[in-house]
């Protein structure tokens, strides 16, 4: 490789998949260097923002497994595909995982939970290093969370909005957590409710992270500014009184929402130009396709391919969005139960990883059992010499003991 320039061979590094680049550090030095290096590791993740790697959760966060979008063709009806297994996060203090869509940024994810009791974690499923997060010591009122990148700060961020009464009214208080400072910050509170059910997912785009508010509205709060903003959403027909659900995504780059019906009907829309509220877009639109129904999730969108990945239940299809048809893909190794989500490779470590916890945590156990057993040594010997000392006092009182 001494004859390909450096910037050259550096670009072409850029563009392998985290997972061929954890490999490539076991080269010589000079590659790990490179390839740990903050600035490269920055770069490559702003070159995976049209990742197709899919992640798949199991239904109680004991069992992970990926699969490689790129490696589906459409073309082929009958085509198969078995899954790759993935590491997860196993070790005494860390919650598992949550049912997926997370939030989830540069292929971090935050595992989030509205109980007081949980711990929040960041983790990289593809270093298995993870990052606890402190306790807020606020009121806990959860509504929404997400995670980011903060280009400005170099700097990934954690938002939580809890909803709590303030002067006999209900305001909407936003928490920032920086992870290069390591704490908490309260900012200014979320103009609007954005919770519906329970807590919201944001999405991470363009330097923010995005809601879905009551309001019908996009409430997207910037990282580097701390501000928040809002969108409009796309302009729904007449009959969008029939509407009983929506969703909030990221589809190829864009901010993208479902809509779905009672008719029965489901729509797609996509922001083609980030910031532009003019620039919504109708992506796809159908109803039942044969068998398949409109009860699908989007997962992915190929621009060039014209077609979007998505799931219904435990099965996956392929939907052609000229030809407003769909294929099924037969994925083999799948959980019985399961959720998926497109989360890329990250070269990001955190600050403390998996497998050390485990061996720490064992390591302590044994440290402690080798004191307790020390401890109980030195007890037993004393006790020892304690009676020896009473036998020697009790014979120089009464004289030897003489046993017929």
């Amino acid at each position: 490789m001494s004859d390909v320039p450096s910037i050259l061979f550096h670009e072409i590094l850029r563009r392998l998949p985290a997972e061929s680049l954890l490999r490539c550090r076991a080269v010589c030095k000079g590659w790990r260097r490179l390839i740990d290096h903050p600035s490269f590791i920055r770069t490559h993740a702003a070159n995976q923002s049209s990742s197709t790697t899919l992640l798949i959760r199991n239904s109680i966060g004991t069992r992970f497994c990926s699969l490689t979008l790129d490696s589906l063709n459409y073309e082929d009806a009958n085509q198969s595909i078995d899954v790759t297994p993935v590491k997860a996060v196993y070790c005494t203090g860390v919650p598992r995982a949550t049912a997926l869509p997370v939030p989830t940024c540069n292929g971090l994810i935050l595992n989030s939970h509205y109980r007081t009791n949980k711990t929040w974690v960041i983790w990289n499923p593809l270093t298995r290093t993870f990052h606890e997060l402190p306790d807020p010591d606020i009121e806990t009122g959860l509504i929404g969370s997400g995670i980011g990148y903060d280009s400005a700060s170099d700097d990934y961020k954690v938002v939580r909005i809890d909803r709590l009464l303030r002067y006999s009214k209900s305001v909407y208080q936003t928490s920032v957590y920086s992870l290069k400072m390591e704490s908490w910050r309260i900012i200014k509170d979320c103009p609007y409710d954005i919770s519906w059910v329970g807590p919201t997912r944001g999405v991470f785009l363009g330097g923010a992270i995005h809601w879905l508010s009551l309001h019908d509205i996009i409430i997207a709060l910037n990282l580097e500014t701390e501000e928040y903003r809002e969108f409009s959403i796309p302009v729904l027909p007449p009959n969008s009184k029939e509407l009983f659900e929506t969703r909030l995504d990221v589809l190829g780059g864009c901010l993208a929402m479902s809509f779905y019906y009672l008719i029965p009907r489901m729509e797609g829309w996509v922001m083609k130009d980030y910031g532009d509220e003019k620039s919504w877009v109708k992506l796809f639109s159908f109803g039942g396709i044969g068998s398949i129904g409109i009860r699908l999730k989007p997962l992915a969108y190929f621009k060039n391919k014209g077609r979007v990945f998505m799931q219904r239940d435990e099965e996956f299809f392929w939907l052609d969005i000229k030809n407003n048809s769909a294929k099924k893909v037969v994925v083999h190794g799948l959980p019985d139960d399961f959720t998926s989500q497109i989360v890329p490779g990250s070269l990001f470590r955190l600050d403390e990883s998996c497998a050390a916890a485990v061996k720490i945590a064992a390591g302590m156990k044994r440290k402690r059992m080798t004191t307790k057993n020390k401890a109980d040594a030195r007890v037993e010997h004393a006790v020892s010499i304690i009676d020896i000392r009473v036998q020697i006092q009790l014979q120089k009182q009464i004289g030897p003991v003489i046993i017929d």
